[in-house]
């Protein structure tokens, strides 16, 4: 009986953990392979000459592994220290110090070798090269700071040396590696800003040069200056030699930055002057410099000097003109003063009007003093390098002074009639970036307008959306903006869409102006109903959307509107919904703008996130409750595609992916109908290729997803490339069931090092035919057969994770338009041009996308765009603007040629395609072309 009880117990209270097997992680041992022996085989040289060829062809074979060439130093230092040739031992330096910057190289063994070995070192030009090496090697972080001691007292003590080389060098280590507490070997401190700043005073040029670029390396690497070097780069800017100059320019607005506060002395006064300002005007007066080099190197530096003194900055603009040691006043000036005297020359007097100002020799100089019409001078320097480094440093300095971008914006828009592309684009792009500051007069207007006439498409085009961003003074300013833009517009009909979007940026900001010239725009009589204009006239829309987007914010001009107005909104509305806006009035109730679009977009994700959760049981589902969840899903999806594009690109990912689920569903469904007797008569290679084409799309076209996701993907184009095998080698002829038969056992190779590279899990069917391939052969078919026929029942479908940062490729094509109606004509046989303008986003590599042109016939041909038609609008977003050149025989009458951007395809089971995979960007786009016949003479 208790033995009864004790079983009982036991039964009642004790229950089994089952705990699940955990999963053995494998291990990969990888033996690294011997590294190759080096040599140089100096030693085989039977003079200079052999050893210099030999030196160059291993110098050439650069780079290699740094452990492997450790054992070339000292083959490379035995020659050196036997070399009699100097030129020899420079090569032999000059490799050592290439070796230096490989990968796990000794640096620290050869700088104590070389440092014993340059002991008995005569030649200068040897010296020279070995303090450059030795700079190269103290910069290495494997170095302990006793040893960059060492070399930069090393160099302090060639400072002395006669040759201009040695000294330059060893001015650039120290740059290199010196430090502000530097001590000798005996414990001496010693100031090497000091000693660089005695340097600045050398007989040769190049030295004088080295020690300003050193003081600026000190900068580069955190050491603070000391403000009393400033007099040595104030002096420096009168130097005869131009690389000396120009690094006194560096070191001058270096040390502007440092103490811009401070006071500097001004000579023969008694008065200070901050540092800043008087750098600013020494800096200006370079302008005028004879060399190049140094004007551009002083106007590209003047823009990034924002604390400057406003006196001193308008004195950039005022240029003096000076005659006969008088001063040359302006017509304006003379007209003036006349009318204020109330006096004026009857001419019976001799010199009744000869300028009654006194000018004295001495205290007047014919050139530009300091800042005095620094910018002037540089916006009409006869090089456009100073012209556009003038105009960089204009604006900026004009964003930073409200001021002094009106007092700037004559100088820029004179730059409009620049004869150089560049300069003019420059200026133009300046004028749009200080819009805020100013508005158009209308004497500018007609130097801006202007330039609507030139050949140039990017000048034109950059010229309308300053427009789009500018204020105008007047509504006559306004008038006649839109008067060129129609002219431009017969000029240019290509540059329909960008007028469009000028126009569009003009209405939104002059509402009051357009108000205001509304009925000369519309042709609105107050007595008579004028003619209803024709709807195709791009002169006629331009007008429309300049009135549409300034009624959002000036509801009287609605009122004005006419019945054919109102219609003429609904149809652009629909067209270009981008550049007409959203008006109340005109829309009536089927527009509700109340809502939020943020909190929209919110309750969007939110229910397509609710969309994709619901499939997570999906794999556990018999087929036809899985299809018909998959069906609604795919619904559902394309929806929410459609009515909001900030989760547009995510639904559509998945949605592709769960159509292909859904047609292997189908598939899988009547193959078990057919007993798995499935063959190719059943129609079930069309939905495999739809299979093939869905998943290659998803592969392609899609950026931002992730491993797991792909590795699903994948896994679904195996699947559909299982099934393809299987009627191939029930139906296909013998040559096809082996060629199949190998593309298949290749693709499976490339697979299995996918899933193993990326650590994906697979499902049981791809583990299934990855584990039997290596029991299989290509050749084999039987074997290859009974794979298939045993892994095709474990094939079941799987759903899609929710990503959100994915981003789909797409080409907007606008031009040329959608079915236009004027056809392009050209004689047969010939080519003809069709300008083709897009903006393609999300594309990696530009150079992927080609134009694929169909002709009525269904003959294909495929364009590749030039790297150079690309102009790049921001990350992953370019424009396109190239001519796509067409040729075809003589028809009958006019016929649609469609054009569509696609690019190909990068899956790896493409080989088992019969066709070329190209994945479509974009819809295609029909062009009307006709062609006659060609004259004979």
């Amino acid at each position: 009986m208790a033995a009864l009880l004790k079983k009982r117990a036991l039964a009642e209270y004790s229950y089994v953990i089952q705990e699940e097997p955990v999963p053995v992680k494998k291990l990969r041992l990888v033996q690294k392979a011997p590294l190759p022996e080096v040599h140089v085989n100096l030693q085989s040289a039977t003079s200079s000459h052999e050893a210099l060829l030999l030196l160059l062809k291993f110098e050439s074979s650069l780079p290699i592994d740094g452990e492997a060439a450790n054992g070339v130093v000292g083959e490379l230092l035995d020659h050196y220290a036997r070399e009699k040739e100097p030129v020899i031992r420079c090569k032999v330096i000059s490799v050592l110090g290439q070796l230096s910057r490989l990968p796990g190289f000794n640096t620290e063994i050869v700088v104590d070798t070389m440092l014993v070995s340059c002991q008995a070192e005569k030649s200068h030009k040897v010296w020279s090269q070995l303090l450059h090496t030795l700079g190269t090697l103290g910069l290495c972080q494997s170095l302990n700071a006793g040893i960059r001691l060492q070399l930069v007292e090393l160099a302090r003590q060639h400072l002395s040396d006669p040759c201009h080389t040695v000294r330059s060098a060893s001015l650039n280590m120290i740059g290199c590696l010196g430090s502000v507490d530097h001590k000798q070997s005996s414990g001496v401190a010693v100031d090497l800003q000091s000693l660089l700043a005695d340097f600045t005073h050398d007989q040769d040029p190049r030295v004088r040069t080295s020690a300003f670029h050193a003081m600026l390396l000190f900068h580069e690497r955190g050491i603070q200056l000391d403000i009393g070097i400033y007099q040595q780069a104030c002096a420096a800017l009168k130097d005869d030699f131009e690389d000396v100059r120009d690094k006194a320019i560096k070191l001058m607005w270096v040390l502007s930055h440092l103490y811009p506060e401070s006071s500097v002395p001004i000579p023969d006064s008694s008065e200070d002057l901050r540092l800043i300002d008087d750098a600013f005007a020494k800096i200006c007066n370079m302008v005028n410099d004879i060399s190049v080099k140094v004007k551009v190197q002083a106007a590209n530096v003047l823009g990034s000097l924002h604390l400057v003194s406003p006196k001193f900055l308008e004195q950039t603009l005022d240029k003096k003109l000076m005659s006969s040691l008088r001063r040359k006043k302006s017509a304006h000036e003379r007209a003036r003063d006349l009318y204020q005297s109330g006096e004026w020359s009857t001419g019976q007097k001799w010199a009744d009007d000869a300028p009654r100002e006194e000018v004295n020799p001495e205290s007047i100089s014919l050139m530009a003093v300091g800042s005095c019409g620094a910018f002037v001078h540089g916006l009409e320097d006869e090089f456009l390098e100073v012209r556009n480094a003038t105009l960089d440093s204009l604006c900026e300095l004009a964003a930073q002074s409200p001021v002094f971008a009106h007092m700037s914006q004559d100088s820029i828009i004179d730059m409009f009639n620049d004869e150089i592309d560049s300069v003019r684009l420059n200026a133009i792009s300046s004028l749009k970036k200080i819009s805020q500051h100013i508005a158009i007069r209308q004497d500018q207007l007609e130097i801006i307008l202007g330039v609507l006439q030139d050949f140039s498409f990017e000048t034109r085009e950059t010229l309308r959306d300053m427009l789009g961003d500018m204020r105008l003074s007047t509504k006559d300013c306004l008038n006649d903006c839109i008067t060129a833009l129609l002219e431009n517009l017969t000029r240019y009909p290509q540059d329909r869409l960008s007028v469009w979007k000028c126009a569009r940026n003009l209405g939104r900001n002059h509402p009051p102006f357009t108000l205001t010239l509304a009925p000369v725009f519309l042709c609105i009589h107050p007595y008579f109903n004028t003619p209803e204009p024709n709807m195709d006239d791009p002169a006629y829309i331009t007008i429309l959307l300049l009135i549409f987007n300034a009624a959002t914010d000036c509801p009287t001009l609605i009122p004005l509107f006419q019945d054919h107005i109102v219609r003429h909104y609904t149809y652009l509305r629909n067209s270009i919904p981008d550049l007409v806006p959203i008006l109340k009035a005109l829309e009536g109730a089927t527009v509700c703008t109340d809502q939020d679009p943020v909190d929209s977009s919110k309750k969007m994700s939110t229910f397509l996130r609710q969309t994709v959760n619901r499939l997570s049981t999906l794999h556990v589902m018999d087929n036809s409750t899985a299809q018909q969840l998959l069906e609604i899903t795919v619904r559902d999806l394309q929806r929410i595609a459609e009515l909001d594009s900030s989760v547009s690109s995510s639904a559509e990912c998945i949605c592709l992916f769960l159509q292909s689920q859904l047609i292997l569903t189908r598939l899988l469904s009547q193959m078990k109908s057919s007993f798995g007797g499935l063959t190719a008569s059943d129609n079930i290679l069309a939905p495999i290729d739809k299979i093939l084409q869905l998943t290659t799309k998803l592969q392609t076209v899609y950026m931002g997803i992730t491993t797991q996701e792909l590795g699903l993907i994948r896994q679904t184009e195996l699947k559909a490339l299982t099934l393809q095998l299987r009627v191939t080698l029930s139906k296909g002829s013998l040559f096809d069931q082996f060629r199949a038969s190998e593309s298949y056992m290749q693709y499976l190779r490339q697979f299995s090092k996918f899933t193993e590279s990326s650590d994906i899990s697979t499902d049981t069917f791809t583990s299934r035919i990855l584990s039997s391939m290596g029991a299989a052969d290509a050749n084999k078919l039987n074997t290859v057969r009974n794979l298939i026929q045993s892994a095709m029942p474990l094939v079941c479908i799987s759903s899609f994770p929710l990503t959100c940062q994915i981003r789909k490729a797409t080409v907007t094509v606008h031009e040329p338009p959608q079915l236009s109606e004027i056809p392009i004509k050209f004689a047969a046989g010939l080519t003809a041009a069709i300008p083709v303008d897009a903006t393609v986003e999300n594309i990696a590599n530009i150079q992927d996308i080609k134009i694929q042109v169909r002709y009525p016939d269904q003959q294909l041909q495929v364009v590749t765009p030039r790297h150079t038609d690309f102009k790049k609008l921001g990350p992953l977003r370019h424009r396109l603007l190239t001519n796509v050149l067409i040729s075809h025989a003589l028809w009958s009458e006019s016929c649609h040629v469609e054009l569509t951007f696609v690019m190909e395809s990068v899956t790896q089971g493409k080989q088992l395609r019969k066709q070329q995979d190209l994945v479509e960007l974009c819809k295609p786009v029909k062009v009307l072309v006709s062609t006659k016949a060609a004259k004979r003479s």
